[in-house]
């Protein structure tokens, strides 16, 4: 049974955590807005409602993995992690103010 090296591992955890993070951060408000807020079909509500734990799961899964990538000393793999994390800060911000418009109007 073979090992695989520290920085492989970390490259590991940043190839899978990062899509788990990015892409349901971009899903969110076409769920809400299309699925919960204003339905499109009979059953979209509870579509919607299913979807959105395993999203929830998803970036905790991925937050949790680049948590890895950012243990060790500063190197391109951090910069890549920390630029992912940031890129997850402003998609959940903006999100939040983009569903607050839409649903207060």
């Amino acid at each position: 049974m073979s090992t695989k090296p520290l920085w492989r591992q970390r490259e590991d955890a940043l190839l899978i955590g990062a899509p788990l993070l990015v892409i349901p951060s971009l899903a969110y408000v076409p769920i809400t807005i299309s699925l919960l807020g204003f339905p499109a079909f009979s059953h979209a509500r509870l579509i919607g409602l299913l979807l959105l734990p395993p999203f929830f799961l998803c970036q905790f899964l991925g937050l949790s993995r680049l948590a890895l990538t950012l243990r060790r000393e500063f190197d391109v793999l951090t910069l890549f992690a920390m630029g992912t994390v940031i890129l997850f800060w402003v998609t959940a911000v903006c999100s939040g103010v983009l569903l607050a418009i839409v649903l207060t109007h």
